[in-house]
This record gives C-alpha cells, sequence and structure tokens, in this order.
C-alpha cells in the first residue's frame, strides 16, 4: 500500500475536520464543481478498497476476479451516511437462465438533499435435478427453481454493489472486473444481440427516458447517436447498449 492510499481503518484516525480536508484538498483538481459529501465521507468512498475486505473467486471465462460482500458495501453506506440510504428494485426479469435486476440506490446528503444511482445486477437461475432415466448414475436438470428468492437475493445485492460503485464505493474492484464474470457464452445463451428487443428492455427504456425527461423530439435525438429510429424497431445488443447509457453504466 502507498502512503497516499487511505483506509477506513485510518480515517477513523481522522480527528478534525482540517486534517480531513487538507488530504482530500489532494484530490480537488478531480473536481469540477463542489461536492454535496464533507471531506470525511469522499475520504471514505474515494479510498482504495483495504485488502481483507476483498475476495476472490473463478471467473466463467477462466481466472479470476475479485469481489467485496454486499454486507462490507452496506457497511461503508452506513459508515458514509448515517444510514441515510435506500435501495429499491426498479424491475427485474429472466433471460434464458440469467435473472437481471434493475436497482437505485438513493443516498442524502447533510442537507436532505436525494441523489441516487441505477445499475443492474444479475445472478445465475438454479433449477432442481432429478435422476436421469435412462443414466440412474446422472442427473438431470428440471424446470423446478432450486431457490428462487435466493435468486433473487444475490441479483439484487449484485446491483446493489454497482450502484455503490457509481458513487465511488469498491470502485476500483468493479471497475476492472464487472463483465469478467460473464463468460462469451453465457452472453449468448442471455442475449443474442439482432434479435428484436424485448418488451421488458423497451419498457424499462421508456422509464428511464422519462426519469430522465427526455421527450418528443428528445427521443427522435438521443436514439439517433445509436443509430435507432425507433424503440419498437431496435435490437436487443442497441438496447443495451442505451440503458447502459442511460443508468451510467456505459463504458
Amino acid at each position: 500500500m502507498s502512503k497516499d492510499e487511505i483506509t477506513i481503518e485510518e480515517i477513523d484516525s481522522v480527528m478534525n475536520e482540517e486534517t480531513a480536508l487538507t488530504v482530500a484538498n489532494k484530490e480537488s483538481k478531480l473536481f469540477l464543481e463542489n461536492s454535496p459529501f464533507s471531506p470525511r465521507q469522499l475520504l471514505n468512498i474515494l479510498q482504495k478498497t483495504p485488502a481483507k475486505h476483498v475476495y476472490r473467486r473463478p471467473a466463467k471465462g477462466g481466472g479470476e476476479w475479485d469481489y467485496v460482500t454486499g454486507t462490507y458495501v452496506k457497511k461503508v453506506l452506513n459508515y458514509v451516511f448515517g444510514w441515510m440510504w435506500n435501495f429499491e428494485v426498479k424491475d427485474k426479469g429472466i433471460e434464458g437462465d440469467c435473472l437481471w435486476i434493475l436497482g437505485r440506490l438513493t443516498v442524502k446528503d447533510s442537507n436532505g438533499n436525494e441523489i441516487f444511482k441505477e445499475q443492474f445486477g444479475r445472478a445465475d437461475v438454479k433449477f432442481k435435478t432429478m435422476p436421469d432415466p435412462k443414466d440412474s448414475k446422472k442427473r438431470i436438470r428440471t424446470d423446478k427453481y432450486l431457490d428462487y428468492g435466493n435468486d433473487l437475493k444475490a441479483a439484487t445485492t449484485d446491483a446493489l454493489k454497482k450502484c455503490a460503485a457509481e458513487f465511488g464505493i469498491a470502485s476500483d474492484i468493479y471497475g476492472k472486473n464487472e463483465f469478467q464474470e460473464v463468460s462469451p457464452e453465457t452472453k449468448k445463451s442471455i442475449l443474442n444481440a439482432e434479435d428484436p428487443a424485448t418488451a421488458n428492455q423497451i419498457d424499462i427504456i421508456s422509464n428511464l427516458m422519462k426519469n430522465r425527461k427526455i421527450t418528443g423530439a428528445a427521443v427522435t435525438m438521443y436514439l439517433a447517436k445509436y443509430k435507432v429510429t425507433d424503440l419498437l424497431e431496435m435490437t436487443k445488443g442497441e438496447a443495451v447498449k442505451i440503458m447502459q447509457d442511460l443508468t451510467g453504466g456505459a463504458k
């Protein structure tokens, strides 16, 4: 760890606002506007994720990827915002064997002003198995969910972590790994990019545009960026890019 990297444990030892401000000013060149958050909050948000809170697991495409737990993210949110935050599921659906969640994380500054970020989370849907009638030594998958509630919880936690990363929490982890967990085979099963967009995708985009006050002629201008002339005529691939842009997840 370099001397400029600050952890939550080190911030606990910062005893006055003047000291915190001195450290935060090192990052001041990154801001074009005054932040609604205090220097202490910024230190917690922008810090490098402490190594003891970073775990590793195999990636579907090979190799390994880093992650933090949902418990860690919730503790940071509580620590930084004093429990003045809320998470809600805006929409959900299933594409192939993948369950997706559109979540919204809302936090409040010291004046009670709300700021929110939206992102998608995902989880593989797990199914019950049964003995293979043709081979008693094998088991085959049924069409019955093993624990759908647990899959919803996993996708929701994934969405929460990605929303928190939009604020800066553990962004050093998810900024480099958020797409690594999905293998080409999984992507193909979830999304055939040239197929027509689903009704769920169209509804989500329509609602996101309304929330951002993109209406009337502005819709046509916005869609033109993606060479789309009509929401009803776009492909799944185009819909994903537009949703990522509208939720701040485009890279």
